[in-house]
């Protein structure tokens, strides 16, 4: 019996020791390394400012602008434009205000592969013409999406179109007849370019250089939207 209270206090006396003197686990032992701050996905604020400002010019470079071209004098100059538009990367939409009218009718000769082609074309025309006792009016076109291509006149009835294409098309020549839309408002264009940028802006200003006469509203992309479709 007594050696067993020596043995008890013998192991007393050793675990007292042993948690007084045992190393705290505060203290780094030998070789510890510094562990990296976990990833919270936490931002500071500044930081959230830097980056929606980032992401506020991204989205703005990668807008679309959109604009309201007007006042042009013929549906013709407005094809034109169009064209013109179209081969600087805008689309482009006819816009015809006012109460829709009767449409009229182009007559032409589809356009040459140049200038000096299509001179060839139309005189051989007119001699043809002649030979046939036939009056009809050519004149060349020299700029839009029928550049090159030689007209036989505009008219108000279809019937009267179809007489001269038929007529001409005797000649041997390839005859077309467009529809050309009238309103007794306004003629617009709705102009729209896939970026809104210095190069969007650069492209329109040369578009409507040479066309003082014109007016143009821009920034109605979510106006438009409401309206006609672009292509």
């Amino acid at each position: 019996m007594r050696y067993i209270v020596i043995f008890l206090l013998l192991l007393n006396f050793a675990y007292y020791s042993w948690s007084r003197y045992r190393p705290s686990q505060s203290e780094a032992g030998p070789g510890s390394e510094d562990l990296p701050l976990l990833n919270t996905g936490l931002m500071l604020v500044r930081e959230f400012d830097e980056q929606a400002a980032i992401l506020s010019a991204a989205d703005q470079d990668q807008s679309p602008m959109c604009a309201l071209v007007a006042n042009f004098p013929t549906a013709d100059e407005a094809y034109s434009f169009m064209s013109e538009s179209s081969n600087r990367g805008f689309s482009a939409v006819l816009n015809l205000t006012g109460e829709a009218l009767a449409p009229q009718f182009r007559v032409y000769i589809r356009p040459s592969s140049s200038r000096s082609i299509a001179t060839i074309t139309q005189e051989g025309l007119s001699a043809a013409a002649s030979n046939a006792g036939l009056e009809v009016e050519t004149y060349l076109i020299t700029r839009g999406n029928l550049a090159n291509a030689i007209a036989l006149g505009v008219f108000a009835r279809p019937d009267s179109a179809e007489l001269v294409r038929a007529q001409v098309a005797a000649l041997g020549y390839s005859v077309q007849i467009q529809e050309i839309p009238v309103s007794t408002g306004d003629i617009q264009v709705l102009l729209r370019h896939p970026q809104f940028d210095s190069a969007g802006e650069a492209q329109r200003l040369d578009l409507s250089a040479d066309r003082p006469y014109l007016t143009v509203t821009e920034n109605l992309c979510e106006t438009i939207a409401q309206g006609l479709q672009f292509p």
